[in-house]
């Protein structure tokens, strides 16, 4: 597993899928590109292949996974790291911590886990070294929704009442320690196939607009772009975007940190919060759906019309940055809305061709229900659990789309 469960993350690809197709499709030295990174799986299969990558993503705390995954540390360093951490810990233990909270933090935690988690968090930003801290931060960051009284098998920000508070500190070095485990394994291997320095950035960025990259100069796009209206992909993340501060800075003014949590928020593709201007969509396929829904419900055909305009967007950014005869490999997947088919395999197929590209291959994969929320009530198209009678898988195939410039 090396690196890719140091931290949660909704609906990630495997890592054999993108090894196959970076392996297939590049040779070492080639540049290969993720434009809604996530939590950086192209980039880490990248680097451990011996290719250079750069991935965008519009979420500071994908940054932040990425960022700790794709950069191996000296297990030396991080073992002096850890003995450093415990000694200020418990320096630091019985003291009053002046950390300053936005009351959205107690909603989310009980008093005694915040002050529990801020003596954690203090002693963590002691750490001198930039690399080493950002491990830390990034385990903290996973344990937040343990700590909480997040109900944990929901990606939804759903309270679960009878929740069992972990001791915070048990939580975070038992966590720690597997990160630190899973490290010695990628440095290790790494360091014998002399990969260590390969460079894999990560880069703040909305993929609708243009890229930070030259016309024609990547050799392959691998990407998993959000899926339709599956869910606000801030909400995900609002624990640690809270915590931290959009740059993971310790804050003072926490309003700020809110305001800029919700602004960042309306920016995510077929974002419910932006307004809609119908375009073409270079897609039959998509206008179909989008006049379908709206004849159910306007809002609803809205956020859809919004997600496929920006795909297009997107696509056609991935067309100029792509070199001419190489390869852009799209995995997607298809739902249903109030009865509605959403064809989003097709409809990026469509837009894709229509942009310039060449379809040579599209694989149909079951996808697992731990890699994405399975189920929508049948009525309103809502997520919800297992437990409604009136349910329904929401996405049961993912499509590989694999285009040619």
């Amino acid at each position: 597993m090396m690196s890719h469960s140091y931290h949660r993350y909704p609906a990630k690809f495997i890592p054999q899928l993108v090894n196959k197709l970076v392996s297939q499709y590049t040779k070492e030295g080639d540049i290969v590109c993720d434009p809604f990174g996530g939590c950086g799986t192209t980039l880490v299969q990248s680097k451990v292949g011996g290719r250079k990558s750069i991935g965008f993503d519009i979420n500071p705390v994908a940054k932040l996974i990425t960022d700790t995954k794709t950069q191996a540390i000296s297990p030396v360093k991080l073992t002096e790291a850890r003995e450093f951490f415990i000694k200020k810990h418990e320096q630091l233990r019985n003291r009053k911590s002046n950390v300053y909270h936005n009351e959205r933090i107690y909603y989310w935690f009980d008093k005694k886990i915040v002050q529990d988690l801020d003596v954690i968090y203090v002693s963590i930003l002691t750490i001198k070294d930039i690399e080493t801290r950002r491990f830390f931060l990034c385990a903290f960051s996973h344990v937040l929704k343990n700590c909480s009284r997040w109900l944990m098998k929901s990606i939804k920000p759903t309270i679960d009442q009878n929740k069992d508070f972990p001791d915070p500190e048990e939580t975070f070095l038992r966590h720690l320690d597997s990160m630190i485990k899973k490290n010695d394994v990628f440095y290790t291997s790494l360091k014998e196939s002399g990969r260590l320095k390969i460079p894999a950035k990560m880069k703040l960025w909305n993929s609708t607009k243009k890229l930070p990259l030259k016309d024609k100069s990547i050799d392959l796009i691998v990407t998993s772009p959000p899926y339709v209206t599956s869910y606000e992909y801030a909400d995900l993340h609002q624990l640690s975007l809270l915590w931290f501060g959009d740059d993971r800075k310790h804050f003072k003014n926490w309003d700020k940190v809110v305001n800029e949590f919700f602004n960042f928020k309306k920016q995510f593709i077929g974002s419910s919060h932006k307004k809609v201007v119908h375009k073409e969509f270079k897609s039959k396929i998509a206008t179909d759906i989008v006049t379908k829904l709206e004849a159910k419900n306007r809002s609803l055909s809205q956020s859809v019309a919004s997600y496929f305009n920006d795909m297009q967007d997107a696509f056609s950014e991935m067309y100029r940055i792509l070199k001419k005869g190489k390869k852009a490999c799209v995995i997607i997947g298809n739902t249903e809305l109030l009865g509605v088919p959403i064809l989003n395999a097709q409809v990026a197929t469509e837009q894709m061709i229509n942009l310039g590209f060449i379809k040579t291959k599209i694989i149909k994969r079951e996808v697992s229900n731990k890699m994405i929320t399975p189920w929508r009530d049948k009525d309103t198209g809502k997520f919800t659990g297992h437990t409604n009678h009136n349910k329904k898988r929401a996405y049961e195939y993912e499509y590989v789309l694999i285009m040619q410039k």
